[in-house]
């Protein structure tokens, strides 16, 4: 069986669905599929391409890692995060790598991970020139995140949007939602319900370990005598960030607790700009790190932050969660009474949740949690046991493979 897994981010690129993308096409080779990615190069979170990809001969870049035959499209990469730029980001991707996968042969199987959205249709462009059936992988519901987020206002670009969605599920043979709030959503919008797969993203509990608080990351950051708060990974608007700066000035008098932000996104420069205007010292804001120093930086937290937005408990589960849990930090949640991460996290019995947007309520749970340090420590092996049980790398991934198997019998009268 050849998959062709199409989707913009990939290994470098460390933060968004990149991680994960790589590690279920390295782990579908493991199992004998035989999986060709087209991505762009490795853009995520910077104004220009990766470095190590900037020269290059012929217009994409091929490479072979871990037995993943990878083409990279040359990509226009945003200077400003508005959303004519992404779009024409986004595009710029969805046009190379329909040529780019002109280029291939014998796919039997296409999957396309999104968002963004216009993956789906660049990979259903390819499903039909090959003949092979498509499977869309959703990390959001999309649009209805942008949408109630204020990313899209204008009544002609929703009805746009809302009609490419209703495409997008009519044109795929197999869907693969995160958790089941996700797939009621799908099914409220007359998807068939025996169209949709659950499966849930994952942390690898091999590579994500626990580590010792104290540790150079501790030291170079001058943590001693600190409570750290830690929120890591990708800045969106979907994560109502600016709750937590309010929170942190609410805490601004408590000189030991200290609010970490690490990773990238296009929410981050306003927090900058706003904790700056509030003159908080108690914030801190660092660029994403290299694997052995984001160990570290786990292992120095005192919590791990996790935020959604009041109106998106179905329509995103923050995969954040799982590396807190791998990494045996424990979990402080400000999300929706029905989202999946509460759940999750009360099921596990590894960390606290606060109402979503309430600054003063997540404050007070900081204060509570802070004063119980011992209990943190046995939240965090409780969530790490739970991860090891449910919710571990191969477990997941070996799900995408017993889906794909399925589709391609399907597809061939079996």
């Amino acid at each position: 069986m050849k998959l062709l897994l199409v989707h913009m981010r990939y290994h470098p690129d460390a933060t968004g669905t990149a991680p994960l993308v790589t590690q279920l096409a390295q782990d579908l080779v493991q199992d004998g599929i035989e999986v060709e990615v087209i991505t762009s190069l490795p853009h995520y979170g910077r104004t220009d391409i990766h470095p190590d990809y900037q020269h290059r001969q012929g217009f994409f870049q091929s490479s072979k890692e871990y037995g993943v035959e990878i083409i990279r499209t040359p990509v226009y990469v945003p200077r400003q995060s508005n959303l004519i730029q992404r779009a024409i980001n986004y595009l710029s991707y969805n046009l190379n790598s329909i040529f780019a996968g002109f280029s291939l042969r014998d796919v039997d199987l296409v999957l396309a991970i999104n968002p963004p959205i216009t993956t789906t249709f660049s990979a259903w462009v390819l499903c039909v020139f090959h003949r092979a059936p498509l499977i869309v992988g959703i990390q959001d519901i999309w649009p209805d995140c942008v949408i109630h987020v204020g990313q899209i206002q204008n009544r002609f670009l929703i009805l746009i949007s809302k009609a490419l969605e209703k495409l997008q599920y009519s044109i795929a043979k197999k869907i693969v939602v995160l958790s089941l709030g996700m797939k009621k959503n799908l099914v409220q919008k007359g998807v068939p319900e025996e169209k949709i797969e659950i499966i849930a993203n994952w942390a690898d509990p091999d590579d994500v370990i626990p580590l010792p608080k104290e540790n150079k990351f501790f030291s170079e950051q001058e943590l001693q005598e600190k409570f750290v708060v830690l929120f890591a990974g990708n800045h969106g608007y979907i994560a109502a960030l600016e709750s937590i700066i309010e929170t942190a000035e609410l805490l601004k008098d408590q000189e030991n607790i200290l609010f970490l932000f690490v990773g990238e996104g296009s929410v981050k420069q306003d927090l900058i700009d706003l904790a700056t205007e509030k003159e908080l010292t108690n914030v801190r804001f660092l660029s994403t790190l290299p694997q052995d120093d984001w160990l570290e930086m786990l292992a120095a937290a005192d919590l791990g932050l996790v935020t959604l937005r009041k109106e998106l408990a179905e329509l995103n589960v923050p995969s954040k969660v799982y590396t807190y849990m791998s990494a045996a930090c424990p979990i402080l949640a400000s999300v929706p009474e029905d989202s999946e991460i509460r759940q999750i996290i009360q099921e596990a019995n590894c960390g606290f949740v606060s109402p979503p947007e309430d600054p003063a309520r997540l404050a007070g749970a900081v204060l509570t949690s802070q004063k119980d340090i011992q209990n943190l420590s046995k939240l965090g092996m409780n969530g790490r046991t739970y991860l090891l049980n449910n919710l571990h790398r191969k477990g997941q991934t070996s799900k995408y493979t017993q889906m794909l198997k399925r589709v391609i019998s399907k597809e061939n009268g079996k």
